[in-house]
């Protein structure tokens, strides 16, 4: 059951939880990259498709600890086109990680899958999503994904190496 929004004593308490929680919609941020590059109409319908089935949103809103959205745009814009007021998020965070083929080489950014977040480090070797197809990769850094700071997309990375941890 997520319990209901009740304002912002209880909102800070849920900011380190992870756990789900309701949230109005006017209470959540857009950063511009979100507005200036919305989503496929195919993508949208898709979104729209699964709500009418399921009668929910088919993914998580991830705010960050000032409500700014992190994940989850599809669902916010579907929930504002439906006129639903309160809807479901989480605390969270993304981080992307810098890294090259080759020690030395040129640095190229990917995205963790939530299970690896701060289960990085540089320095590590991890597998990745090129468009060569999977290589493994050395970490030279691991940064907070920060909206405002990148527009496009990016490839990400499939588990730790040496570890069972897939995304």
């Amino acid at each position: 059951m997520i319990p209901e929004y009740s304002g912002k004593t209880w909102q800070q308490s849920m900011k380190g939880s992870g756990e789900a929680f309701t949230i109005p919609t006017d209470d959540i941020k857009i950063f511009p990259c979100f507005a200036e590059h919305p989503p496929g109409a195919d993508k949208m319908q898709s979104k729209a498709r699964y709500f009418a089935e399921k009668g929910d949103l088919q993914s998580h809103i991830i705010l960050d600890g000032e409500n700014n959205l992190i994940d989850g745009y599809t669902s916010y814009l579907l929930a504002r086109q439906q006129g639903i007021r309160l809807v479901p998020a989480r605390y969270g965070k993304r981080q992307i990680i810098r890294a090259s083929h080759r020690e030395g080489g040129k640095l190229y950014t990917w995205e963790l899958p939530e299970n690896l977040i701060d289960r990085v480090s540089a320095g590590d070797a991890v597998l990745a999503h090129t468009q060569k197809g999977v290589t493994v990769v050395m970490v030279a850094a691991v940064e907070e994904y920060r909206p405002q700071e990148h527009t496009e997309r990016f490839r990400t990375v499939i588990r730790k190496k040496g570890t069972g941890n897939r995304a």
